[in-house]
């Protein structure tokens, strides 16, 4: 087969460009951009003419379809710098005040909340307003699939707007500025959770951990001005509500696949790691908000701990693998964690070398943690089922 070459872009995403990666001069969002949500900036404007076609991948087949929806969407999303919202978003607000906020998380004074006081801060700040209108849109991609294409695009587009607006937000930030800093976070949280469901994508692990730097940057911001957040009425998040504990054998059994997790690791950074997930499951199992627990393992690991999974260590990967089980226990009742287990312990899997794996026994590791991770899931829809 002959050999292809290709000219060096000249008009590309400088952001691609200084991760020494294929350029393709997508605008106003590159597909490397779009791929690990992060912000695109172009230096130079892009030339009219037509860019040559690439190859299809199911990341460029899902943009491409991003085109071809309806005018409102595409003319929309066509210009980040274009003020107001249209009915698209007005319809979106309303979807999120009568349902979406209801799916967040659980309890009642968390809808409370999320559908009254949430909605009321955004609406005298845009990067908060984005926010909200880009989870609602997943959300709506997620229960219409024949509108997957229109909501995915608007979703995309109100998250390549508001998320440079919170990175300068959280550069400047201050006591005043901390609690819509937290409830972006909150919300591009669920953001980092539901959108490979979206694009039906399967991130590589440096994806995945990539796609969160930017939740542990402004979960750093609440602790420094957490005395200010805790007094407002996002505050209340930070209070879970209870339910009925978990009780059965598979119970025990997770307690003890973490306990002997904890045992085989021998950096401190990584005995710590594996110690607040098993106080994340200790406070699942007695009933406290899965969705939280699920959620939060990650934003807030160590930094040495976060360094070592970065680096591909083997235990660090393997504690990774084992934070599946709260994710396993919840997907039934979360929405925006939907093929989240399996996703994580696919991109531990392809990150993880043949000698590692025999190294660290894998493949028993991986059968032990579906095997529970789907137990747990069963015990918690029969609970709430109950309950409910």
């Amino acid at each position: 087969m002959a050999r292809q070459f290709h000219s060096k872009s000249r008009f590309g995403c400088t952001v691609c460009k200084k991760r020494r990666v294929k350029v393709d001069e997508r605008q106003p969002i590159c597909r490397g951009c779009a791929r690990l949500r992060l912000e695109c900036n172009y230096s130079h404007p892009r030339p009219s003419t037509t860019p040559e076609s690439t190859s299809s991948t199911p990341l460029s087949m899902s943009l491409e379809l991003e085109q071809s929806v309806s005018h409102v969407a595409e003319d929309h999303s066509a210009s980040q710098s274009r003020p107001g919202f249209d009915l698209l978003d007005l319809t979106l607000m309303h979807h999120y005040a009568t349902n979406t906020c209801q799916h967040l998380f659980t309890g009642d004074r968390q809808a409370q909340v999320w559908q009254h006081y949430i909605p009321n801060l955004g609406a005298s700040n845009g990067v908060l307003m984005h926010g909200i209108l880009a989870v609602t849109a997943l959300h709506q991609a997620w229960k219409n699939p024949l509108d997957r294409d229109l909501y995915r695009t608007r979703a995309l587009h109100h998250h390549g707007i508001g998320l440079p607006l919170f990175k300068s937000m959280v550069a400047s930030a201050s006591p005043e500025t901390a609690e819509i800093i937290v409830a972006y976070v909150i919300l591009l949280g669920i953001w980092i959770y539901a959108s490979p469901d979206m694009t039906r994508e399967q991130l590589s692990l440096d994806d995945v951990l990539s796609t969160v730097e930017t939740v542990r940057t402004g979960r750093s911001v609440f602790h420094i001005y957490r005395d200010v957040v805790i007094t407002t009425p996002i505050g209340i998040f930070l209070i879970p509500p209870c339910r009925e504990p978990l009780l059965g054998r598979q119970v025990s059994l997770a307690h003890e696949a973490l306990e002997t997790l904890r045992k085989q690791v021998e950096n401190p950074s990584e005995g710590k790691a594996v110690g607040h997930l098993q106080m994340l499951m200790d406070r699942y199992l007695a009933g406290a908000d899965h969705t939280r627990s699920a959620a939060g393992w990650m934003a807030s690991v160590g930094e040495d701990y976060w360094a070592r999974l970065r680096g591909h260590h083997p235990h660090a990967l393997l504690i990774f693998a084992y934070s599946c089980l709260l994710a396993y226990a919840s997907e039934h009742a979360c929405w925006w964690l939907t093929g989240w287990s399996e996703r994580i312990l696919l991109a531990c899997s392809k990150a993880l070398s043949p000698a590692d794996k025999e190294t660290i026994n894998w493949d028993s590791h991986e059968q032990l943690i579906r095997t529970l991770g789907v137990e747990l899931a069963s015990l918690a829809k029969h609970r709430d089922e109950k309950s409910g």
